[in-house]
């Protein structure tokens, strides 16, 4: 696949200077074209980076699959990628989480959004990507970068499914803007608390409130907004 970044050359105006020549570091988007069983189902417009990831992800959030064992086999070459399916789904299924509630503490909260925005050397070179990012709550698990938001957390549902985890006990960091779109996702994945740096719609308030999914925005510094199911925060420190 292709590189994350890429050098081109451009012109940068200035008042004093005018049009001057120089090199920019820009981020790289690309058709991926995905073939499910030998024909072309898809072309997804993204970073080409940890595309098996994002091309489960993808799959699960448009019903094709349930689990990774409904894939035999990924493979990709170029700006292609090729899924062998084991089965077929009109669905993804709903699944029933019988785990402990997951409560943070707000100190945590702001701790783990710092380490998040301080993941991304992509973002620092360009400006020009969303990152994603998991926690179990004390440090990051992984995290996960593209052009497109909605790109960003289907790699991330992908290295879910991959690595079989328990997704109701996992937070979902965020750079971006939180839309209905984004808690769609994240209520499919089972996700109950997403914290992002960015705004909040009313629609992603309500969908939060009505899904049972903490919601936090503008996280700054050591400050953030709480939209929806405070009662999984836990303000008093006495650890």
């Amino acid at each position: 696949m292709s590189k994350a970044v890429i050098n081109r050359s451009i012109k940068r105006y200035s008042a004093d200077k005018g049009l001057v020549d120089l090199e920019d570091i820009m981020i790289v988007e690309t058709g991926l074209d995905l073939y499910l069983n030998g024909r072309l189902y898809k072309t997804i417009y993204c970073s080409p980076i940890n595309v098996d990831e994002l091309t489960i992800g993808f799959l699960a959030f448009n019903g094709i699959i349930n689990s990774i064992d409904d894939i035999d086999r990924i493979t990709a070459e170029d700006n292609r990628v090729y899924v062998t399916l084991a089965t077929a789904c009109d669905k993804v299924p709903e699944v029933s989480y019988t785990a402990a509630e997951k409560q943070m503490y707000a100190r945590d909260i702001t701790r783990l959004m710092k380490q998040h925005l301080d993941r991304s050397d992509i973002h620092k070179q360009t400006g020009g990507v969303h990152i994603m990012s998991l926690s179990l709550g004390q440090e990051l698990l992984v995290s996960r970068e593209d052009v497109g938001r909605h790109n960003a957390v289907d790699k991330l549902y992908g290295y879910c499914l991959k690595n079989r985890l328990d997704c109701s006990q996992i937070i979902l960091l965020s750079s971006g803007r939180v839309s209905n779109e984004i808690i769609d996702k994240i209520s499919c994945m089972g996700v109950k608390m997403l914290v992002s740096r960015a705004a909040v719609t009313t629609l992603a308030r309500e969908r939060a409130l009505k899904d049972g999914i903490t919601l936090i925005g503008f996280a700054r510094g050591d400050r953030f907004n709480v939209y929806a199911h405070p009662e999984r925060i836990i303000i008093n420190d006495r650890r």
